[in-house]
């Protein structure tokens, strides 16, 4: 995704600052699929005037200094329209937790337990903040924007879902071979203690889902 047609898109939407973009658009709207920090923002916005993309107008305020405020030109909203027909091929994937995962073989056995309860967690509340976010919109909604992006944290949220099936599944796996490399004497227990799982899709009451 372009950072530079993202805040195309919010531009079209309404005019707004480079902290309206920063703080309204990418970390609350967008969070869950795209973020960005305030200097990448105003480099952009940058950029995109250079162009003559977007506009600044200059506005005076009592108390603070002025602020500009940005709105898409005609020749944005038409580069804008033409990125968002284009066909693209998905993005490469690049997830630095399988990068440590790919190279964890000699941890210790409740270390890389561990690293893959933790991205659990992790994802756990990562679901529940989506599930909130979507619950607090319409039960209907009321035009094609609000439907899109309501899709948007249906989507986020099947892939973190299947990210915590993938997980439950890798915990099984690990755990029944950690069982045959270290067997357990006759009498005695197993260590390996996983958390408490439901079915599948469900939500125990330790408050996880699976």
């Amino acid at each position: 995704m372009s950072l530079e047609h993202a805040i195309l898109g919010f531009l079209r939407e309404r005019p707004m600052t480079g902290y309206d973009l920063k703080n309204v658009c990418f970390d609350e709207s967008a969070s869950h699929f795209w973020t960005a920090d305030q200097s990448q923002v105003y480099r952009t916005l940058d950029r995109l005037e250079t162009r003559r993309l977007v506009r600044a107008k200059r506005e005076r305020q009592t108390s603070r200094p002025d602020r500009k405020i940005y709105s898409i030109t005609d020749t944005g909203g038409a580069e804008l329209d033409a990125w968002i027909a284009r066909s693209d091929t998905p993005p490469p994937l690049r997830d630095p937790f399988l990068i440590r995962l790919r190279f964890a073989a000699d941890l210790p056995d409740d270390d890389l337990l561990g690293l893959l309860r933790d991205r659990r967690d992790a994802l756990q509340e990562r679901l529940e903040s989506l599930r909130v976010r979507s619950a607090e919109g319409s039960a209907e909604p009321r035009d094609r924007a609000t439907l899109l992006h309501r899709l948007t944290l249906d989507a986020a949220a099947t892939d973190v879902r299947a990210e915590i099936d993938w997980i439950d599944d890798s915990l099984e796996l690990l755990e029944a071979r950690i069982e045959q490399e270290n067997p357990t004497p006759p009498g005695g227990q197993s260590r390996l203690f996983s958390p408490a799982r439901g079915a599948r899709g469900s939500v125990t009451d330790e408050g996880s889902a699976t």
